[in-house]
């Protein structure tokens, strides 16, 4: 069957803090921000594929005869799949590195025992958040190949998923990680450039998009 690559551009704006643990600390700080080579916060790719399967996961029960969910998402890993899931990187690094001081926040919280629901003694913790007051955006891209005969199902799958996410990252819970707007979607058909501006891709109308997202539904409701 002939394979159609397909790229999915992600903006994803938070409202407020987030955290991404990039491991447990040593020091005054437990949980540190996952953090690039450069030192920039970044959304990990293996969050968002996480974050999208899940949703892909319940949409796909108001569609019975639709059984591609493994064929996009895999068993695990962020290049399980047809589908690869990239980090989500800083758009605006210079701003970033202007303001940093003032888009770090420090949370304390601490660990309750699932058993007795009560604080666990020696568990006091202290956090490392990004993105206060909704200025950061990051820029993340899903990309694979798909059937021909069924990339528009799955397409809108994806898509359909992608816009039903309210927050993303840890303590979500706890009001982290939300989003200040849908992430927005650019969906692109054909192969896929070096440079910008000199690939055979092919952007797909939005409408378009949606018009395939109310076929796959077929009609149905759901609710977010």
């Amino acid at each position: 069957m002939k394979k159609i690559e397909i790229e999915i551009k992600l903006i994803i704006r938070f409202y407020d803090s987030f955290f991404f643990g990039g491991g447990t600390g040593t020091g005054e700080i437990q949980s540190y921000l996952m953090r690039d080579m450069d030192g920039f916060p970044y959304i990990s790719g293996a969050a968002l594929k996480g974050c999208i399967a899940e949703y892909a996961q319940a949409l796909s029960q108001l569609v019975p005869e639709f059984n591609h969910y493994e064929k996009l998402f895999g068993t695990g890993g962020v290049q399980q799949g047809s589908m690869y899931f990239e980090n989500g990187n800083l758009i605006d690094k210079a701003e970033y590195s202007d303001m940093q001081e003032s888009l770090l926040e420090f949370r304390t919280g601490v660990s309750i025992s699932r058993y007795t629901k009560a604080k666990k003694e020696g568990h006091l913790y202290t956090m490392e958040l990004g993105g206060r007051g909704g200025k950061l955006a990051f820029q993340s891209s899903i990309h694979g190949f798909l059937d021909s005969e069924t990339y528009q199902e799955d397409i809108a799958c994806l898509v359909a998923a992608i816009r039903l996410i309210f927050a993303l990252g840890g303590k979500r819970s706890a009001g982290l990680g939300w989003l200040i707007s849908p992430i927005e979607c650019q969906v692109l058909k054909g192969e896929r450039g070096q440079e910008a501006g000199k690939s055979g891709q092919e952007s797909i109308d939005p409408e378009e998009v949606n018009r395939w997202i109310k076929d796959w539904i077929g009609g149905r409701k759901c609710m977010n």
